[in-house]
């Protein structure tokens, strides 16, 4: 057989060669669900700059980026050269397109409304579908890492002065009153005038820092760079917090410790998970450094997304903050936190657990505190590792507020008292005095409560891990709330397609997508089309697999 001729391969349709069940069918039937629904967003944009026409459509760069991070393909330039492979689900996608990097960079950036609504359609498909039930909600908080050096920093006092100099001396050189701008500008970039103005620098230096001098360089370059540091100079003054430094690359992150007690500059992330079947209901990124006003606001969003308002959340004693426990008590929420002193009962059992960090004869020192005396709710009592039994006598009245006293007569008798108690003749034991708090405890410490923070741990803490470890996210990689905000969508999108996948089969997705079309000629559709089909679902194994009808 000779080796002049070769096998013609025709592709008779792009994905032909893809498993029916592959995910990237459940990202592009979803999108042209969401697309279906929400024909407004996707009216041709008008040309807003000069230049070639784009050879893409918003329909297919959208789902192109949300399969993109699925596969754990997340920057610009790795969605480039994922797409040079020549992997068959890219094609499929993007319809033998091909985008450059500046062009999914350009997407992300211009397009951030439509991720955030696409998002939101996710969110409501999980609801009218029943993979979201929104009764009971796990939600907790952790520290990303921001894009930025800890290092590059400013103080109040410093960016304060830097803008006074400048502002100064700009005015001088436009008014023809003063020569040092001149001066400077030939100092930093051609070498001249280092004597004359050699203690100047060094004065600079000392008070405005290296970054500081660094901004100032900038600034004389020319107008346009000079407008650049007055804006960032701007950014870092809305975002003065008391006598904290200021990063001079991000000004809107935090100082924040994170898990290993490692300060820097970060930002608080938030996510409140649906126990059904694990998806995302709501998320969003604050600049708080803990969780301890935020419980309301999860509260108020969840309202809103839910849009009910009984349902049960479930947090750690983090979210412990007496005021916001308050007005979360008059909303009809139910909360479940456990307070103080059972948070640390339970980290000593966990420390219990682990051998390695687990100290017998620490252990023996700590047996008497306050956390390993169990509480009884039903009497309202404390019961001592001893066996004794601490019931409450009256209230006393401390510079910090009323309190509840909790003592023994039994506790004069026992050979224990040295080691347990200060006071010769008995141990007592205080807790805040305050009605709400006491039914707020209460509520922790019923049957339902219990059973529903045992499942705290797989939700709200498995939502992190899954984002941490499974998918290898290490912090934010944009600057800014607003674009940090945009970026943690786009990890939820990723998390809730991948829970819809488990849980739907695309056989059931495409009738949905055609009922949908057939609605839609007869009349305008909205989510609520869906709820025809609720309780409507043949359901095997968790997986919704067909219609009834």
């Amino acid at each position: 057989m000779g080796f002049d001729s070769q096998t013609c391969f025709i592709l008779k349709e792009v994905g032909s060669n893809l498993d029916k069940n592959h995910i990237v069918f459940t990202v592009k039937i979803l999108f042209e669900i969401f697309k279906e629904i929400r024909p407004e967003l996707f009216k041709k944009d008008k040309k807003t700059r000069t230049g070639p026409k784009r050879t893409y459509k918003t329909d297919e760069m959208l789902p192109f980026i949300s399969f993109g991070h699925i596969m754990e393909i997340t920057s610009c330039r790795k969605l480039e050269n994922w797409w040079k492979n020549n992997d068959e689900s890219c094609q499929f996608l993007l319809n033998c397109k091909k985008p450059s990097k500046t062009t999914i960079n350009d997407f992300t950036n211009n397009k951030m409304y439509l991720i955030d609504e696409f998002d939101k359609f996710l969110m409501e498909f999980g609801i009218k579908t029943g993979l979201i039930e929104g009764n009971l909600i796990y939600a907790d908080g952790t520290v990303l890492k921001g894009y930025c050096n800890p290092h590059n920093k400013m103080y109040p006092d410093q960016i304060k002065y830097l803008k006074k100099f400048i502002l100064k001396h700009y005015k001088e050189f436009k008014n023809n009153t003063g020569d040092l701008w001149i001066k400077l500008h030939e100092f930093f970039y051609n070498d001249k005038y280092q004597d004359e103005l050699k203690d100047l620098y060094k004065k600079l230096k000392k008070t405005i820092n290296s970054f500081g001098i660094h901004l100032l360089k900038l600034s004389l370059k020319d107008h346009k760079s000079l407008k650049r540091v007055l804006k960032r100079i701007k950014e870092m003054e809305a975002n003065i917090s008391g006598k904290n430094s200021i990063s001079t690359v991000d000004p809107e992150t935090r100082h924040m410790d994170d898990k290993k007690r490692i300060s820097g500059l970060n930002y608080n992330y938030q996510q409140a998970i649906d126990d059904k079947c694990g998806m995302i209901v709501t998320h969003y990124i604050t600049q708080h450094p803990n969780d301890q006003l935020e419980s309301i606001e999860i509260v108020n969003r969840l309202q809103r997304i839910l849009n009910k308002k009984e349902f049960t959340l479930v947090v750690d004693h983090g979210y412990w903050h007496i005021k916001t426990l308050h007005r979360v008590h008059r909303t009809p929420t139910k909360l479940i936190i456990p307070n103080r002193t059972e948070a640390m009962r339970r980290n000593a059992k966990q420390r219990e657990k682990n051998e390695i960090r687990f100290d017998e004869r620490n252990a023996k020192k700590q047996r008497f505190k306050k956390y390993n005396f169990k509480y009884l709710p039903k009497e309202d009592a404390y019961l001592c590792p001893a066996g004794i039994k601490l019931t409450r006598k009256d209230n006393s009245i401390t510079k910090k507020g009323i309190k509840k006293r909790y003592n023994a007569k039994e506790c004069e008798k026992c050979r224990y008292l040295a080691k347990c108690s200060k006071k010769e003749y008995r141990r007592e034991i205080t807790d805040t005095f305050d009605p709400i708090l006491d039914k707020i405890k209460k509520e922790y410490y019923t049957e339902y409560g219990q059973t529903a923070y045992s499942g705290r741990g797989s939700h709200a803490e498995g939502g992190f891990a899954i984002l941490l470890e499974s998918r290898n996210f290490r912090g934010i990689k944009t600057k800014g709330v607003k674009k940090a905000n945009n970026e943690m969508t786009r990890t939820t999108i990723t998390h809730n397609i991948k829970k819809i996948h488990k849980h739907i089969n695309n056989k059931t997705l495409n009738k949905i997508l055609n009922e949908i079309k057939k609605e839609k000629q007869k009349q305008e559709i909205n989510m609520n089309i869906f709820d025809k089909w609720i309780n409507n679902y043949i359901i095997e194994n968790d997986k919704i697999i067909d219609f009834k009808n």
